[in-house]
């Protein structure tokens, strides 16, 4: 059996070098791929006689998300629960809060920590910053919402691209061309893909871009209202507004009840995920909604088949989004 002595002897690096990789440390990159090369040639697993025990007894899952405070987490939290206890499973969460170190350090903290399985959203990790910290862990992983380009993984998704593809067509077909994004941060996948269905949906229907009407931030309560307060200050303010997320969407809405202005004859909108508050308003502001009990319940069911031996191909499910306009 192979020791971290034997792992530090064929990469030409030191003991402690070799512990700081497989705790999830940050190692300089040309010894990175040393080490990485001397793991696989001598087949070393970290401790496998007590984590074989672990295995046998723990019936852990880590949960790594953003946060649980959003309703749309919250309900994904829920259903993906309900699943995981219904076939003897317990859950571990962790909160990143949005935060780069944060989420590095509450997944090195998880997988580290004899974990069976892992349900993740990502946010801000690469893929070589993914595969350093969990290669020496044989834990199976499903990401939830977002993806990690490059990691080959299973993953449950929603159309976002098409969602709000399908909201801006309804827009353009009420006759408005002068619509707005506020929408999440470039970097964030799911509100990239949203971008994206928004772009797309302009250029197939002819309706011409105006940079002004772009507007992107934080997930937060204070994007949406402050979004919503610069589009309407320009000269030529937009007709009709999308957002991409629950709190984004409370602040528009904030912002344009404030100004006074009256859905959809002083300004039509989209919302999203607030479909609580977006169905009870008068009238109703139509809204997309993810469907996220079947979120959880898919991620959990995909992690529980690969635990108990499962080990087809990848699968990567997107699953549609609902337009509720009433």
């Amino acid at each position: 059996m192979s020791t971290i002595k034997d792992v530090a002897k064929l990469a030409g690096v030191s003991m402690s070098t070799v512990s700081k990789y497989i705790n999830g440390g940050t190692i300089r990159p040309d010894k990175l791929d040393a080490i990485r090369n001397a793991i696989e040639v001598l087949d070393y697993r970290v401790n496998p006689f007590a984590r074989s025990l672990k295995v046998q007894r723990n019936r852990t899952i880590g949960v790594l998300f953003p946060d649980i405070i959003a309703p749309f987490f919250g309900s994904i939290l829920t259903s993906l629960d309900k699943v995981l206890r219904e076939h003897g499973f317990h859950t571990l969460i962790s909160c990143y809060g949005s935060n780069h170190g944060m989420e590095r350090s509450n997944l090195k903290f998880l997988i580290s920590n004899g974990i069976d399985g892992l349900i993740y959203v990502p946010e801000d990790l690469s893929c070589e910053e993914y595969e350093e910290l969990t290669a020496t862990y044989n834990v199976p992983t499903v990401l939830v919402d977002r993806l990690i380009q490059g990691v080959n993984t299973d993953a449950v998704l929603v159309d976002n691209s098409e969602a709000v593809y399908n909201a801006v067509s309804k827009l353009i077909s009420k006759g408005h061309q002068k619509i707005a994004i506020i929408s999440g941060p470039k970097s964030v996948f799911s509100a990239k893909e949203r971008q994206i269905g928004y772009l797309r949906a302009l250029t197939d229907h002819d309706v011409m871009y105006n940079d002004d009407y772009f507007v992107t931030g934080e997930n937060t309560f204070t994007t949406g209202y402050q979004g919503c307060e610069t589009l309407l200050a320009l000269s030529d303010p937009p007709t009709a507004v999308v957002t991409t997320n629950y709190n984004i969407t409370l602040g528009m809405i904030t912002r344009l009840h404030e100004q006074g202005l009256h859905f959809p004859e002083e300004m039509d909108a989209v919302g999203f995920d607030c479909v609580e508050i977006c169905t009870i308003m008068k009238p109703p502001l139509p809204v997309i909604y993810q469907p996220e009990a079947q979120i959880g319940q898919t991620a959990a069911q995909y992690l529980i088949e690969r635990l108990d031996g499962y080990d087809g191909p990848v699968r990567q499910t997107r699953l549609p989004c609902a337009y509720i306009a009433d």
